[in-house]
């Protein structure tokens, strides 16, 4: 396999702790968004995204392409490509006024610049060639522009990367990962990642002022005691200095061919494990929990229902275990789902755990030493006597529409019910409140607005003397062919809320005009995944009948709005 020499391509972690001290008094700019890779919601995986510099309104299609290379790259290599579900991907596209990077011809090297020429582009971000005097360490400097754009664009972003137009070698680490698009760019890409995204040191010497201690660099040469003692004699790992006499003969590194010092090889051992625990910091390896609640009292004999749903790293190396009232025994195991019998639980509190651990041999200093392991407990209260007992609660779509039905087993003391939606069976509002009826076991409620691709519904039984408590919680799924849209109207208010729910990700745009035909309000939203929610107004503008085109992939659909 081909290899780079480290020495040409110094690219330096540059910190841009200016990023977050910018003025805020500069305007913020809303560019449009892709989706190139979308594994989950995004609270809950770590969110790359890609920003343009140097690309022409009529290249951010190039710079889509150049993005998504990189991104297939990343995740074709390991670790990246065990976690692929643990993250996701965006591009935001932001034009230059000119194309490429900036070249000041500046650099102490600058005869490794192979006759690229001298040029002063107006690029968005500012990026440049010569940074610190080398002329490969390629760095974007309009930190205010970076800041505004990851703000108003993607705040819940967890690692940016700057792509910059340019065909000649170059690329720097920081905050911002910076890399060209020279045909090497996607090896300099997921090195600099290593160093933005994992805080690895290179392991060619890239100066006195870069020595540091880091995962994968250190002044201890004890094999006992030093940071990788555990993977000391596996996989090529040792304790290697990083020169033969002064202060590089002081540092070491874990490997001799690892991505952090040549482009074309893996990670190493450590610097893989580093990769992971970064993953881990960022990442709960459960999406949902069901009951959605941690505490709660029975109110019938039935079996009591517990399920979660898991990150699932390729292949799957995720082992799950259940546990109750403290055993150390789990009575499952690699179970999603369990049932646990009225019969086998205790009078007064009960502990449910599930124990969901990432058992992965990539890594050999667990966090903690058992394996990474997120832990979810829930409080079971059985009564010795049983309150006003929920005999049943369970639903089916009709008709695109969500039918509940529910059955008490007495009503004496029934006061109401109170039925809770939620999209993702942990954040529940209320949707409806049934009054009870003395001569009535048996209800029904229809919700017509199933959200896609589940609705997550509860019921809160309320009785006579305030005490109240809560069903399990029922998921009902929306099929539908291909997409299905709804668009709930205030007129009085002159306040919408636009909610569009797909199979596939296609871009979706609104445009609303009035009855002459006069655009009010437009708004792209480039693919924004399987779920989209949007409130709107159109506060100040005349009373009347307006129009909103909905334009989703290359279906447009027209609604009637009005402002009363």
């Amino acid at each position: 396999m081909q290899h780079f020499n480290p020495f040409p391509f110094i690219f330096k972690q540059i910190a841009f702790g200016a990023l977050v001290l910018c003025s805020y008094q500069s305007r913020s700019q809303v560019f449009s968004m892709d989706t190139i890779m979308r594994n989950g919601e995004r609270p809950n995986r770590i969110n790359m995204v890609y920003l343009s510099d140097g690309y022409l309104a009529g290249q951010v299609a190039s710079f889509v392409t150049n993005a998504t290379t990189i991104n297939t790259a990343l995740f074709s290599q390991p670790p990246f490509s065990a976690y692929k579900n643990f993250f996701n991907s965006y591009v935001v596209k932001s034009p230059s006024i000119a194309s490429g990077a900036k070249h000041p011809g500046t650099a102490s090297d600058e005869h490794t610049s192979g006759g690229q020429p001298i040029i002063n582009p107006d690029n968005y971000y500012q990026s440049t060639f010569d940074f610190f005097s080398i002329h490969r360490l390629l760095v974007p400097q309009n930190n205010t522009n970076i800041f505004n754009a990851l703000s108003s664009n993607l705040p819940d972003y967890d690692q940016a990367f700057m792509v910059v137009n340019s065909t000649y070698y170059g690329g720097s680490g920081g905050s911002v990962a910076t890399a060209s698009i020279h045909p090497s760019s996607t090896e300099v890409a997921i090195h600099e990642l290593g160093h933005s995204f994992a805080g690895l040191a290179d392991e060619y010497w890239a100066g006195a002022s870069y020595a540091a201690e880091k995962p994968n660099m250190t002044q201890n040469s004890n094999p006992a005691t030093v940071k990788w003692k555990n993977w000391y004699g596996l996989n090529n790992i040792g304790i290697f200095p990083h020169g033969s006499a002064g202060l590089q003969a002081t540092w070491y590194k874990p490997h001799q061919l690892c991505k952090m010092q040549y482009l074309g090889y893996q990670f190493c051992s450590v610097c893989k494990e580093r990769i992971i625990d970064r993953v881990h910091e960022l990442v709960n390896l459960v999406d949902n929990m069901v009951p959605a609640t941690n505490s709660f009292t029975l109110s019938n004999t039935n079996p009591v229902d517990f399920s979660i749903t898991t990150v699932k790293t390729i292949p799957s190396t995720i082992q799950v275990k259940w546990y109750l009232n403290g055993s150390l025994t789990p009575f499952a195991t690699n179970q999603d789902a369990v049932s646990i019998p009225f019969g086998d639980l205790n009078n007064g509190n009960n502990t449910v755990v599930a124990q969901v651990i990432d058992n992965t041999d990539l890594s050999k200093s667990y966090l903690p030493a058992a394996g990474y392991i997120n832990t979810l407990t829930w409080t079971v209260n059985k009564p010795a006597v049983l309150p006003l007992r929920l005999l049943k609660f369970a639903g089916n779509v009709v008709e695109k529409s969500g039918l509940l039905l529910w059955e008490v087993d007495d009503t004496k003391d029934l006061e109401s019910f109170t039925i809770e939606k939620s999209k993702d069976g942990n954040n529940f509002t209320t949707l409806s409140n049934v009054k009870g009826d003395v001569f009535n076991k048996k209800y029904t409620f229809t919700d017509p607005n199933l959200l896609f691709p589940f609705s997550f519904y509860r019921l809160r039984i309320n009785q006579k003397d305030g005490a109240g408590f809560y069903s399990s919680v029922l998921r009902l799924q929306n099929s539908f062919d291909k997409l299905n849209y709804k668009v709930y109207q205030d007129a009085s208010l002159h306040k919408y809320h636009l909610s569009v729910g797909l199979q596939d990700k296609q871009d979706i745009s609104i445009r609303i005009a009035d009855a002459a035909g006069r655009v009010v309000y437009r708004k792209a939203f480039g693919k924004p995944g399987l779920q989209l929610e949007h409130d709107f107004n159109l506060s100040g503008k005349p009373a009347g009948t307006y129009f909103m085109n909905i334009m989703i992939g290359t279906n447009l659909h027209t609604v009637q709005l009005l402002a009363n």
